[in-house]
Formats: C-alpha cells, structure tokens, sequence
C-alpha cells in the first residue's frame, strides 16, 4: 500500500503558442507531495485519446507491479506481452515552475491533438490531459466527464 496522494478535479486551462500550460493548483499540489522534484511524467494514455500525466513515484510502483506480472506469468509458462504492457511507461519528463507552468512535449501534445485549450482530470494515480473538442467528440463513454467539460468550457466561453 502505498502513501501517495490521488489526483482529484478538473480544469480547463489554455495553452500558449509554445505549448505551455498551467497545472490547476489541486493536482499540482498532489504532484508536488508526491515527488517534490518539480517533475511530472507525461505519456500518451494506452488506450484513450488524450495524454495522461503521473509523478515518478507512481512510474516506480507501476514498473514493479509490471516486473512482478512478467514474474508470475513466466513462473505459469503464461506469455506475458511486456513490449505491450510497458507502452504506458513511454513517458516525457517536464519540469514545471513554481506557479505549474510547463510545455507539454511536442510529440504528445500532436498525439493529443492539444491545441488552444487543455482539460485536466484528476484520475487518482494519474491525471490526463484532454482536448476538450476531442473529448466531447470521442466516442468515449463517459457522458458525466463530456458534461463537466462542456461545463468548464462554458465558463469560459470556449466554444467546442
């Protein structure tokens, strides 16, 4: 059992045209009790379109939990797909200031399809980053999270 904190909210931040962002102040927080290095790790989600974003901690934990799986699946003589499973661990380092502000790497925000605007979720372990057009268009079930980024878009008076 781990001592980490989770990642909890939401918030639609902009994006400058260098591909700088703000991490909102509740999952900084997080991050910042989690690993106090000023670093976040930011990954392509293995399975949604949309970037998810974790402290090293959580990297640690998860590359034990994935040695262990490939442990017990060779011990059974079961194939284990490590190449598959380690795809989450393909991540970008990014420091970020004292206020949040970091640039989400190139080739992830491109990925993302991150433009203008970026829709932070804290999602316990992790946190993704949406673009909220992308969101909203997906076919991702999750009706309760489109709403609340249509509900922050609209706040701000972002058209999706």
């Amino acid at each position: 059992m781990s001592n980490r904190d989770l990642f909890h909210g939401f918030s639609l931040q902009s994006v400058d045209d260098k591909g700088r962002v703000a991490i909102p102040a509740d999952l900084r927080e997080t991050l910042d009790g989690n690993s106090p290095a000023k670093q976040v790790l930011i990954a392509r989600h293995p399975t949604l379109p949309c970037l998810v974003c974790y402290d090293a901690g959580w990297a640690q934990e998860l590359n034990e939990r994935l040695n262990n799986l490939a442990r017990i699946a060779k011990a059974a003589g079961q194939v284990f797909d490590e190449s598959a499973e380690r795809r989450a661990m393909r991540a970008e380092k990014a420091t970020y200031d004292a206020n949040g502000r970091f640039v989400i790497p190139g080739f992830e925000k491109d990925r993302a399809s991150i433009k203008r605007w970026a829709f932070f979720v804290g999602d316990g372990d992790t946190f993704q980053i949406w673009a909220p057009d992308v969101l909203v268009a997906s076919d991702h079930d999750d009706e309760d999270l489109k709403e609340r980024c249509r509900y922050y878009a609209a706040a701000k008076k972002v058209a999706l």
